[in-house]
């Protein structure tokens, strides 16, 4: 329970700095620095591809060593210094260079948080449920804090207090975090060298599944980021809003999303994955396009608080953590979290070539999303045509 308690509070310290930048990040680049929407969506784009990189190599040598909490604290470690070099930095390049430094090492953090707490737990929907709500209910005090300190500290005083909080959280989880235990090594290592590769995993009739999940989550994902990453410019530039909004906004839809997620990882446990994932999409689709349809920044910060990410990416995990063996529990998390950071990385990229070279404005980038998460949705629905229903023991593949 300790061990538990302390990943969850380190997680939301971690998420309460990380919404703060992601949240006025394009901001600041755009006012601040005076990058147009290219040069946002590169910062945006380029830092989690580089994690991308990364993501499975960590996972990979997670899974070899059978530690998990040295890695999560080296990417605490990295990003909270990252945070403290923001404050010394003026213009777009060195801004870009540190940002993927950070992903660099901590893209790993989220996928192995959710390989630590699902291991031996029949019930892993609701122990990465438990992980997204904390990190939820980080997001949510953290956007709602800097909505709250923007207009009286500044941007560079938005990056101290991140920097605290990525560190303090970093420093929860090397206290009362206990790693995986390791008493069986020479066991593990046999398993290890019985188990196929990663891309032998992802073929087997058993996994294929993976492979439409992980293409369904990228191509949903690159369409939401292709808005979401420039969402506090469509307020404060496009529709005339203050940046308060841009905070409240985020604040209470991950406040609410707490909710969901734990509703999503439990529900997904009683009738399947399947279901909840076409569900996420579905309301993703309709979403996008009322969200096109919104002028007035009130409205469009009121419709910005319904949260919508849990319902696919909780059930996803879960869905991942049901088809792996504890020696590659690690590795499979990093697929659909590789898919993710595909969404995210190449979403902004594709989002300010949309906004500044197609449409001059964001509404296109939203109507993208609305066509990218139906095609997602038809991956799922044609594709994987059984229900996928969590196992109660942690088999090997």
């Amino acid at each position: 329970m300790r061990s538990l308690v302390g990943l969850l509070v380190g997680y939301g310290l971690l998420h309460l700095a990380l919404s703060n930048f992601w949240q006025y990040g394009s901001l600041y680049l755009s006012v601040g620095i005076g990058a147009g929407f290219l040069f946002v969506g590169l910062v945006g784009g380029l830092p989690v591809l580089v994690g991308l990189a990364a993501v499975n190599l960590w996972g990979a040598a997670s899974d070899r060593w059978r530690r998990r909490k040295p890695i999560m604290l080296l990417g605490f470690l990295i990003q909270g210094i990252v945070f403290l070099l923001y404050l010394g930095i003026a213009e777009f390049w060195p801004f870009l260079i540190v940002t993927c430094l950070a992903n660099l090492f901590t893209s790993s953090a989220v996928p192995l948080a959710n390989a630590y707490l699902t291991e031996g737990r029949p019930k892993k929907g609701g122990a990465v449920g438990l992980l997204m709500a904390a990190s939820s209910l980080g997001w949510s005090i953290g956007a709602f804090t800097g909505s709250q300190l923007i207009g009286i500290i500044g941007m560079l005083g938005i990056f101290l207090i991140c920097a605290v909080s990525t560190l303090l959280g970093g420093v929860i989880i090397l206290v009362f975090v206990r790693d995986i235990s390791n008493t069986a090594s020479k066991a593990h290592a046999k398993l290890l060298e019985s188990e196929p590769s990663p891309l032998t995993v992802l073929s087997m009739s058993r996994n294929r599944f993976l492979l439409v999940l992980c293409a369904a989550v990228a191509i949903g994902g690159v369409g939401v980021h292709s808005f979401s990453y420039f969402f506090g410019v469509y307020i404060v530039v496009e529709l005339a809003g203050i940046e308060a909004m841009v905070g409240l906004a985020n604040s209470v839809a991950s406040l609410a999303g707490l909710g969901l997620t734990l509703a999503a990882g439990f529900t997904s446990d009683r009738i399947g994955r399947k279901p909840i994932i076409l569900l996420g999409f579905l309301c993703y689709t309709i979403f996008w396009l009322v969200y096109a349809t919104i002028i007035n920044p009130w409205l469009a910060m009121a419709l910005w608080f319904i949260p919508l990410y849990p319902l696919v990416y909780t059930a996803s995990y879960s869905a991942a953590a049901d088809v792996s063996s504890v020696a590659y529990r690690g590795r499979a998390m990093t697929f659909i979290a590789t898919a993710q950071s595909i969404g995210s990385g190449v979403g902004p990229l594709i989002g300010g070539v949309i906004a500044q070279l197609v449409t001059g404005s964001l509404r296109g980038n939203m109507l993208f999303a609305a066509a990218l998460n139906v095609t997602a949705l038809l991956l799922i629905l044609v594709l994987i045509p059984e229900s996928l229903r969590h196992t109660s023991q942690d088999k090997g593949v």
